[in-house]
């Protein structure tokens, strides 16, 4: 069983004499494996999952999910104010959410056990899924192919038949397609799995990949830099598989060679916060408005802040969240994973965050845009607006443009969908 180190964001791992998941320490040459993966991470992700502290210490970023370092792991887990099995849960489901999975509770009661952390749930989440997609059949799908026959199949390729055949009159060099398994989709398929079956801990899941192994054992073995992720892809009938290749490239991406001092596989999971809290509330907003007969648009419509004397437009823009109602925009929404302060007069939020949603209450003509953080104890009792600031016109203006200052409770995501609400009948 692998050893599993767990921090929240911002909490520090320090260097000491032993491993010790309480204490939150680990040993010199453990420091230095984080210390050689958050460096390649960084250099070949542009993911900085920790800065280096005072005293031989390492403290965790906004980036959240698990890191596999050999015989031990380091999960990083939001700061949600909340029991850790808990945490731990919201972390799944707003992943799942993020990647379009349907999770059961089998899944979500497994994060109960302090030995089994999130990697395990997602290995184990994804054998399943690939197990049932498999059941409804394998994908196949017609790839051109090249050899040499006795007999002519599809067409002659005459280059390479004066090539290879001219002293080889009894064998044509054929070109025909041919309806195999053996295509991009389950190539991914198969490298994720082979990713897999150096990582996994438990027996379970262990006979459960290999056993899916031997169901792709006509797919060709491929390295990670040789998949065709764009040639990877979904049609309708094959609409099922569309959630596992998201995971597959998860995993596959997710592997780094030689970061371990034994040389053994380095592996990586991690989500921005910033990116995931957007993600989620997006999908739980468009969920909530499709009830109240609304329009939701993620990330757009896109419009732009000005334009050059050539009159071309610049400064793109492109909020979060769009709420429409027959053609006309309601409310724009911004979500910030910050932990927002109240000084006893006002929110401190920072001056870029209110350009911003100046700029957008302007361009959307909104009467109000929201800025959604995530609620914690230091807030008070949760409400659906802490507080609301008029942008201040010239007076030429009639219509004026309100900030909506709001907050989310996450430790029970049961209660989203209702806050949410709440939030939007406030605000529109």
């Amino acid at each position: 069983m692998n050893r599993v180190l767990c921090v929240t964001e911002y909490q520090s791992i320090r260097k000491a004499e032993v491993f010790c998941a309480a204490e939150r320490t680990v040993t010199a040459a453990q420091f230095q494996q984080l210390e050689r993966f958050n460096e390649q991470s960084e250099r070949q992700r542009r993911i900085k999952a920790f800065q280096h502290g005072a005293r031989n210490t390492l403290i965790a970023q906004n980036y959240v999910g698990v890191i596999h370092l050999g015989g031990w792991q380091v999960e990083v887990l939001p700061k949600i104010e909340a029991p850790q099995y808990r945490t731990r849960q919201n972390l799944l489901q707003m992943v799942a959410s993020a990647l379009n999975l349907q999770l059961h509770g089998g899944e979500l009661a497994s994060l109960d056990r302090a030995s089994h952390s999130i990697l395990e749930v997602l290995i184990r989440l994804y054998c399943d899924m690939l197990w049932q997609a498999i059941h409804k059949g394998v994908v196949r799908r017609y790839q051109s192919q090249q050899d040499n026959l006795v007999t002519l199949r599809g067409r002659l390729d005459v280059t390479e038949q004066l090539k290879r055949n001219l002293a080889r009159p009894d064998r044509l060099h054929c070109t025909f397609d041919e309806f195999t398994p053996d295509n991009p989709l389950n190539r991914a398929l198969k490298a994720a799995l082979r990713v897999l079956h150096r990582l996994v801990s438990t027996e379970t899941s262990s006979r459960s990949i290999a056993e899916l192994l031997f169901c792709f054992d006509g797919v060709t073995d491929v390295p990670a830099s040789a998949i065709q992720w764009e040639q990877a892809t979904t049609d309708r009938l094959s609409e099922r598989y569309a959630p596992l290749i998201r995971m597959a490239r998860l995993f596959v991406e997710g592997e780094s060679p030689d970061l371990t001092s034994g040389g053994g596989d380095g592996f990586a999971v991690l989500f921005d916060m910033n990116q995931l809290f957007e993600q989620y509330i997006g999908r739980r907003v468009q969920h909530v408005c499709a009830h109240l007969g609304l329009i939701t648009q993620l990330q757009g419509p896109k419009r732009h802040l000005a334009l050059r004397d050539s009159g071309t437009p610049c400064f793109e823009l492109r909020p979060d969240i769009v709420i429409t109602e027959s053609g006309k925009h309601l409310v724009v929404i911004d979500t910030k994973w910050k932990r927002i302060r109240f000084n006893g007069v006002r929110e401190e939020i920072s001056t870029s965050d209110l350009y911003q949603m100046f700029a957008y209450a302007k361009q959307y003509r909104v009467p109000n845009v929201i800025l959604l953080y995530p609620h914690h104890a230091e807030l008070g009792e949760w409400k659906p607006c802490l507080n609301t600031y008029q942008f201040r016109e010239p007076e030429s203006e009639r219509n004026g443009h309100a900030l909506k200052v709001a907050s989310l409770p996450l430790v029970d995501l049961k209660l989203v969908d209702e806050h949410l609400k709440s939030i939007l009948n406030f605000c529109i």
